[in-house]
């Protein structure tokens, strides 16, 4: 259990969660691209469904609703629909078009919301020759160190997988003609 690692170039990098409430896990994929198109397609506002299909106990992403404001401008909020009819609301923190995205997420309305006050998810893009490197990481907040251990096999369980997914999920859609 590690806090995630944060970019220290990056001034407005999203709010460390303490590590001692804190579960957290990093992904990373190459894909062949211009980092301006990859950053775009993942940050796309209607990006999750396409993405986030789902994975052993966790369900994917059918749509959202309620969007505040433009989804490339801190603070606008939405609320994101699972197929099993179950929701979260979600936020843009900070927005560096073609470096670095954060969004916040909470009050889930499954299983979830017994073990975590909230998580962090943050990409990074760095354009590598004819690739793009993109790294995700997701932290989850504990509600307290009695929910930490649940919420880290939760993570380590299902949570890498779902990532894992989302990931080459990602790379299939990029690769596409």
């Amino acid at each position: 259990m590690t806090t995630a690692p944060l970019n220290p170039s990056l001034p407005d990098s999203a709010p460390q969660i303490p590590s001692a409430l804190s579960a957290a896990v990093t992904q990373q994929i190459r894909v062949p691209g211009r980092i301006e198109d990859v950053f775009d397609f993942l940050v796309a506002e209607d990006v999750l469904p396409k993405i986030l299909t789902g994975y052993g106990l966790l369900p994917g992403i059918v749509s959202t609703s309620q969007v505040s404001g433009p989804w490339d401008q801190p603070g606008s909020t939405r609320t994101v629909h699972l197929a099993d009819g179950s929701t979260v609301r979600e936020g843009v923190t900070h927005y560096q078009r073609a470096r670095y995205f954060a969004y916040r997420i909470w009050q889930p309305s499954f299983a979830l919301k017994y073990l975590m006050s909230g998580a962090v998810g943050q990409f990074w893009f760095e354009q590598q020759g004819g690739e793009v490197a993109v790294t995700w990481t997701y932290t989850f907040a504990a509600k307290n160190r009695i929910a930490r251990v649940p919420l880290w096999l939760f993570v380590q369980a299902q949570w890498k997988g779902y990532m894992a997914v989302c990931m080459a999920n990602i790379a299939r859609h990029l690769a596409a003609p």
